[in-house]
């Protein structure tokens, strides 16, 4: 015994060391700045004066601002493409005239028109030649300029016009809009009639025009503006302004405001960026003092708080992992992605831990881990603050829950914590309702979203670790579950009896501390061993006693039996094994003094085998355990009472507990002497409530 107990500590010390190595390699062994502050707290070091000359940089909300900014407000550069002009005042026209006469006036014979109607054909060509020319050098001498089809207000549209030497700004109001040209140009067709000519002709010289429309001149010079672009985007400072050596930055206690913090960050981020004097080494055995120390209080805490999670290699190795997911998930988030690290679901760590332990145990190993991520926060304190309320939030709404559809609810409680608490900083820092609905609004949304995953990781673990949760609980408890609807319908007397211990189990567990949910499921699986052969057993018994035609000894055996009967059937059946914990110590090593008694008084000369009258065991190993053992005895006996008065209950109750206590049968279990006290209150008053007179109801004389 003493050496699993001890394999079990030294199991603990190695997995505290695994976690300080863990966190020791994963720690950023960069050079650190020395002092922690916040905007708008106080500045809770000495009089800070610059160490060197160092730039104020600016934030990179800042940074981006003024870039959107110059993107914003940027002016495209064009060109002005003078082949193409020349194209349009030249040649174009003459173009026409050609095409014209090459597949138009070939085709005049063919279509059996007097030789007048030729002459005003050609007419009405050579005017449309005319104004055609005319409309284009007008247009080509202003310049025909094509606009991005993002523009909604031509007129306003600015634009450099690069030359080849320089650039000039220009509106596109002085200038001819392409789409203008072009639908002006087919307008000019349009009204020279020659539309008017055969159809098929006509459609030959019309898509000619559409497929040969006039282009722009001014053009949109991409490379150049892209290049001048860059260029501007390049030369947005980083920083503003100098800080000299020598210079006060902020004296102790005052505010750190805006530019303080902006400064403070300056002056960080200049000492963190000078690594090259520092010894990583050094650092690694700074986080490891660190962590160690942090891992040996919580080992203090456990040992002198809980000693049973120490001595537990499933506890050990369940908030191991927790612990490690915690931090690991803070590390992925802060390493490799740059997304806010609150956007983790911190509080589900703790609504883990509760599920399946202690609030105090929980918390502490909460706090614990949460202290640790607070190293990879920006602000650490403030990341501190907010997750260990919301923690506690988060373990007091689920505290208890028999629904799975709390966890919603508790989701709701999270986010309402975290803004809170979040907008409580923001107006201690800035005094003031701005940025309110920042992007961290929607951060612990999100975060408090991801609460739901709970659910399915509880029934993972409950699969791993082999816990009990309370929905699980709640789910074991129905009556219709089929081991218990086997043991009513087989042996209803021994249902009914096991009914009454666990409302008795329940109500003293609650009273004492215990987890009366798995006290009341325990005790309502205790006995079903006894739908085996319910009729060795007096409850389920009319008439005929089985045990008149047996000796003690065999009498004894077959009621000790309903222990191993009980487990067998409840793997049978899945039960859980903390549930088959109650089946196995309920009698513990106690003997049935029935039997034995009587096979003592009738053999006063000889010695008995105790073994042949004796339980299996083991003994009780919990408080639900226990209780479950002092309410079995109880309930069968407060039903031989001849008379339920206060003190006959009271009697029967103590001469229970105090035969159990001496017998031993308490020992595996740390209770004390104020918790078994309370307890036979307890069971003494629930006894009376269960067995109170009732009143005699008269009949009626015959005469009346």
């Amino acid at each position: 015994m003493n050496f699993k107990k001890y394999s079990v500590i030294m199991y603990a010390i190695l997995l505290f060391l695994i976690s300080v190595a863990f966190v020791v390699y994963i720690f950023p062994k960069d050079k650190k700045f020395q002092y922690s502050f916040s905007q708008g707290s106080p500045w809770l070091h000495n009089d800070l004066m610059a160490p060197f000359d160092f730039p104020v940089y600016k934030s990179e909300s800042e940074i981006k601002a003024e870039r959107d900014s110059i993107v914003q407000n940027f002016i495209p550069y064009f060109i002005d493409d003078t082949v193409v002009k020349k194209l349009y005042t030249d040649n174009y026209v003459s173009d026409l005239s050609v095409f014209w006469e090459s597949n138009i006036a070939i085709h005049y014979d063919s279509l059996e028109i007097t030789g007048f109607e030729k002459n005003l054909l050609d007419k009405k060509v050579e005017l449309f030649l005319i104004f055609a020319d005319n409309f284009l050098h007008d247009k080509y001498v202003k310049g025909v300029v094509e606009l991005p089809d993002t523009v909604s207000d031509p007129a306003k549209f600015r634009f450099y016009l690069y030359n080849g030497k320089i650039s000039k700004l220009q509106f596109s109001s002085s200038f001819s809009i392409l789409n203008d040209v072009q639908e002006g140009f087919l307008s000019v067709y349009e009204k020279s009639g020659l539309n008017s000519v055969d159809s098929l002709l006509g459609f030959i010289f019309r898509d000619y025009l559409q497929e040969n429309l006039p282009t722009a001149n001014i053009i949109y010079d991409k490379n150049m503006s892209d290049n001048i672009l860059q260029n501007q985007l390049d030369e947005v400072s980083t920083s503003r302004g100098m800080v000299q050596k020598g210079e006060l930055i902020i004296l102790k206690g005052s505010i750190v405001g805006e530019y303080e913090n902006k400064v403070l960050l300056s002056l960080k981020r200049e000492v963190e960026a000078d690594d090259s004097e520092v010894n990583h080494y050094i650092i690694s055995f700074g986080v490891a003092l660190l962590f160690l120390s942090l891992y040996f209080v919580l080992f203090l805490y456990l040992y002198n708080h809980d000693r049973k999670v120490l001595n537990s290699f499933k506890a050990n190795t369940f908030f191991t992992l927790q612990m490690l997911l915690m931090i690991g998930s803070v590390l992925v988030v802060f390493k490799y992605t740059n997304v806010s690290i609150n956007v983790i679901p911190y509080t589900l760590f703790p609504l883990l831990l509760y599920t399946f332990y202690k609030f105090n145990v929980s918390f502490i190993v909460y706090l614990f881990s949460v202290l640790i991520a607070g190293f990879f926060a920006p602000n650490s304190f403030e990341f501190v603050f907010i997750q260990t309320l919301t923690g506690l939030v988060a373990m007091f709404s689920l505290r208890n829950t028999r629904k799975r559809s709390q966890i919603f609810i508790s989701a709701l409680y999270v986010f309402a914590t975290y803004l809170v608490l979040h907008f409580g900083f923001i107006f201690m820092k800035q005094g003031d309702f701005a940025d309110l609905m920042s992007n961290e609004v929607y951060i612990f949304g999100i975060s408090s979203v991801l609460i739901i995953i709970y659910l399915p990781i509880v029934y993972l673990y409950e699969k791993i670790f082999g816990f009990l949760s309370d929905f699980t609980l709640m789910e074991l408890s129905d009556t219709n579950n089929p081991a218990l609807r086997q043991l009513a319908e087989k042996s209803p007397g021994t249902f009914q009896h096991s009914i009454q211990v666990a409302n008795l189990v329940e109500s003293v567990t609650r009273e004492l501390g215990g987890n009366y949910l798995l006290a009341r499921t325990g005790a309502l699986y205790h006995d079903i061993g006894k739908s085996e052969h319910p009729d060795y057993f007096i409850e389920n018994q009319s008439g005929a006693n089985i045990h008149d035609n047996l000796d003690l000894e065999e009498s004894a055996q077959r009621i000790i039996s309903h222990v191993n009967s009980g487990a067998s059937l409840a793997k049978k059946f899945n039960l859980p094994a903390q549930v088959i914990d109650f089946i196995t110590t309920h009698h513990g090593t106690s003997l049935t003094k029935y039997f034995y008694n009587t096979w003592v008084n009738q053999n006063p000369d000889r010695t008995p085998n105790i073994t042949n009258f004796k339980y299996p065991g083991p003994k009780p190993n919990s408080i639900e355990t226990v209780v479950m053992m002092m309410a079995d005895a109880i309930e069968a006996a407060s039903r031989t009472l001849k008379s339920y008065t206060p003190e006959s209950i009271e009697k029967i109750v103590a001469s229970i507990i105090d035969s159990q206590l001496a017998d031993g049968q308490y020992d595996n279990v740390d209770i004390t002497m104020k918790q078994i006290t309370s307890a036979k209150k307890i069971f003494a008053d629930k006894i009376s409530t269960i067995y109170h007179s009732r009143i005699v109801y008269p009949e009626i004389n015959k005469k009346n």
